[in-house]
């Protein structure tokens, strides 16, 4: 249903009119903001706090987001351990239906 808009020629003497109404043009733009806005990787970064939840946060950091894969840091031994045999599947979930369009493929636990 994408409309295809043709530009005007550069030597147009017809009688018809170059302009587009606001109205055709307003749903495709709102389309393509709501896609960028989507496909932030700096959004998954910022929600991390409220996937892993109030008690775990302050022991964790995601600290970066490519091709697929969080990179969160974890204060402690324990933690990464929990993190990492328990509880990944769980918050792999999560972010996977809050960000369906980012193609989370995995969570990677460093000490730091």
């Amino acid at each position: 249903m994408k409309k295809k808009i043709r530009r005007t020629p550069k030597n147009y003497s017809g009688t018809a009119l170059t302009t587009h109404q606001l109205s055709d043009l307003l749903p495709q733009v709102l389309v393509n903001v709501n896609d960028a806005y989507k496909e932030r990787p700096d959004l998954v970064l910022a929600a991390w706090s409220d996937v892993i939840g109030p008690k775990l946060a302050s022991m964790t950091q995601a600290v970066s987001f490519y091709d697929g894969k969080l990179f969160v840091k974890v204060k402690n031994s324990t933690l990464f351990s929990l993190l990492n045999q328990h509880d990944k599947p769980k918050l792999l979930f999560k972010l996977k239906q809050q960000f369906p369009k980012h193609n989370i493929k995995n969570i990677v636990f460093k000490m730091g």
